[in-house]
């Protein structure tokens, strides 16, 4: 995470996503993902998410919008100042995804854009463990990431053994 966030100059970052949307790509596939779980899983109301490695805001801001309530999560203060100074009314925490701790359980925890090969090789089991001891009753952890061929990139193989060792 470290040597690719030192290579990404946050305007350049955000102004990516902003020139998108304005050609008319779809920008928010992850909260669509979200949505559909509120209607399809929880039958259509409003959730308490956790945007796990939230970044400059993108998603929690979208999520927000569409109604949730949104508490976001990253490593990086630089991102979440961006994120706060793009959004204020949404609780933003620079913390460690492992130790995070929050009194509010969540319907859904979404660790969108590649966030286990962005953590410290072999911190993954620890988050996983700390996210499944954050969702509500009946919560969903949804994860999504590029299968990377690294020798010490995390796998979904070893996500699924994780999430089920903490019953999920």
């Amino acid at each position: 995470w470290a040597e690719w966030r030192r290579s990404v100059d946050l305007d350049k970052y955000d102004a990516r996503w902003e020139s998108m949307a304005a050609r008319g790509e779809s920008v928010h596939g992850e909260a669509d993902a979200v949505s559909r779980l509120a209607r399809d899983h929880f039958g259509g109301r409003d959730l308490t998410v956790l945007d796990a490695g939230c970044g400059t805001g993108r998603l929690g801001i979208e999520l927000t919008d569409r109604g949730h309530r949104v508490i976001g999560v990253d490593l990086d203060p630089d991102m979440i100042d961006r994120a706060r100074r793009k959004n204020p009314d949404i609780e933003w925490h620079a913390q460690d995804l492992a130790t995070f701790d929050s009194s509010t359980r969540f319907d859904v925890i979404v660790m969108a854009g590649n966030i286990p090969n962005f953590c410290r090789p072999g911190e993954q089991a620890r988050i996983v463990a700390n996210l499944a001891r954050l969702l509500a009753p009946g919560g969903l952890l949804v994860c999504g990431w590029s299968q990377e061929s690294r020798a010490e990139s995390y796998h979904a193989q070893q996500f699924i053994a994780d999430g089920e060792a903490n019953g999920l």
